[in-house]
């Protein structure tokens, strides 16, 4: 029992470094850009030694694509969906616009410098896409499918519906990493327009 206990200390320990490590390369990959960014920068801004980098990722390939998938396992929808069907449509689209925004906010270092990779990086690219919009895609699709048959919103395609929806958080965020500072002082009024441009259009009356 003891040795198991310590054994899953050990990997809260080991989780939680490597966390440190992939935030801290994520800032100054975004800051910095990826190819002026050494491993030894890395390693001070995540105040640990260069070496202990290498016990946890080979290179900074390595580092970059830990970098994904931490924003996978960060980024998964599936658990905020299956608990928004007792909320009215409106309502389960506000939901989900501020958990994006959540995400986007904790994770937006790493989202930039991901992104800044992905038009050089066919790799990371093809990983970005699988690994991180198909999933979101798929399990949106799924929950308007969802709702839908329920009767809560007319008849539309849910893959078309889900790519819209993906694609305005995409450029909201975009729009953030530019400089737009409205987006992150005014995401409530943002959110609420949006969703009401959706609801009611936007003919007068």
């Amino acid at each position: 029992m003891e040795t198991t206990i310590q054994a899953s200390r050990r990997e809260r320990r080991i989780a939680a470094r490597k966390s440190t490590i992939l935030y801290a390369a994520g800032r100054l990959f975004a800051e910095k850009g990826y190819h002026r960014t050494t491993t030894k920068d890395i390693a001070e801004a995540a105040d640990v030694s260069e070496g202990t980098i290498y016990n946890y990722f080979i290179s900074k390939d390595d580092l970059l694509f830990g970098i994904m998938t931490e924003l996978t396992e960060s980024g998964k929808l599936g658990e905020q969906l299956q608990s928004s069907y007792l909320e009215g449509p409106r309502e389960f689209l506000l939901t989900i616009l501020q958990q994006r925004y959540e995400f986007l906010q904790k994770n937006g270092d790493m989202l930039q410098a991901v992104l800044s990779e992905i038009l050089v990086n066919p790799e990371l690219r093809r990983r970005y896409y699988e690994e991180l919009i198909i999933p979101s895609q798929e399990l949106l699709e799924h929950h308007l499918r969802e709702r839908i048959e329920r009767g809560q919103i007319r008849l539309i395609d849910p893959s078309i519906a889900a790519r819209i929806l993906l694609a305005m958080l995409s450029g909201l965020f975009i729009l953030q990493v530019v400089g737009d500072s409205v987006i992150r002082s005014e995401w409530e009024t943002i959110a609420q327009l949006l969703t009401d441009i959706l609801f009611e259009g936007v003919a007068p009356g």
